[in-house]
């Protein structure tokens, strides 16, 4: 059980209804129930940046999901390591590279995947990376890529945050692709 309710989904407003019950819509997370509980202009603009970072994401998806799996480790993030441990498998990221992003040995990944991995733990954990650290990730990325990262970074940061403060419980079952 939720430590904090799901809202009633018979109360919500027109903006929230139209999107939650848009009949292009797959499935409704248990998260993005908890997320009703903001007010609309604030949900809704979570929303869509949750959306846009899950289906128009610039990256390659394999990499997209090495830098999800690892913010959602580093923010101790069973909801979301829940999903993404299944799309990551779903997008080329081995069982061993999904335990790697879960410890300290990075050694498994390329090197620029490494320094894209260092970056996103600074990021995540310290909101800026060393210069070290950046200019070994500038070195193998675009500045945009880099930026993308952030977005990421945010969005699943705000996620963890609705997931661990409500409570949220896993899905019935976890997303295997977006």
């Amino acid at each position: 059980m939720s430590r904090i309710p799901y809202p009633s989904m018979d109360d919500l407003s027109e903006v929230k209804r139209r999107r939650i019950f848009d009949p292009a819509r797959k499935y409704i997370l248990n998260v993005s129930k908890m997320a009703l509980h903001m007010p609309d202009a604030l949900w809704d603009a979570q929303a869509e940046l949750g959306r846009r970072a899950t289906y128009e994401c610039e990256m390659d998806p394999r990499l997209r999901e090495i830098v999800v799996v690892r913010i959602g480790w580093l923010q101790k993030s069973e909801y979301e390591l829940f999903h993404h441990k299944t799309i990551a498998l779903n997008a080329g990221v081995t069982e061993a590279e999904l335990a790697a992003l879960q410890s300290e040995d990075l050694s498994i990944f390329s090197p620029e995947e490494r320094a894209l991995i260092a970056y996103t733990s600074e990021v995540t954990m310290n909101v800026s990376p060393s210069d070290e650290t950046l200019a070994a990730a500038r070195a193998c990325y675009p500045d945009s890529l880099l930026f993308e990262v952030i977005g990421l970074i945010g969005s699943y940061m705000m996620t963890a945050r609705l997931a661990a403060v409500g409570g949220v419980e896993n899905d019935e079952a976890a997303v295997t692709n977006w």
